[in-house]
């Protein structure tokens, strides 16, 4: 004999098995989840650098950030990816 406390259970493994075989959802007109962004994970490295050239590489960050390019620690990531490439043996 079933628990009757249960028989909602039933009821929902009914409805999901009609849902599944006419291909339906119960909330299709619901806005679905996007997957966020997340940037790689990021460490502060020091680095020695003269005052001018420093000065140079903000003022290329602030003219992306004008633009919605791109951010500082990825224009790092490019020059630094750069600088490997050139002198990688």
């Amino acid at each position: 004999m079933a628990d009757s406390r249960l028989s909602w259970m039933e009821e929902e493994d009914q409805r999901a098995d009609q849902n599944k075989k006419s291909d339906k959802t119960e909330n299709s007109t619901d806005p679905r989840l996007k997957k966020v962004f997340v940037a790689p994970k990021r460490t502060t490295r020091g680095v020695f650098v003269e005052d001018d050239i420093w000065e140079a590489f903000e003022n290329i960050i602030f003219q992306q950030k004008k633009a919605k390019g791109k951010t500082k620690p990825e224009l790092a990531e490019e020059a630094l990816l750069y600088v490997i490439k050139k002198y990688k043996n």
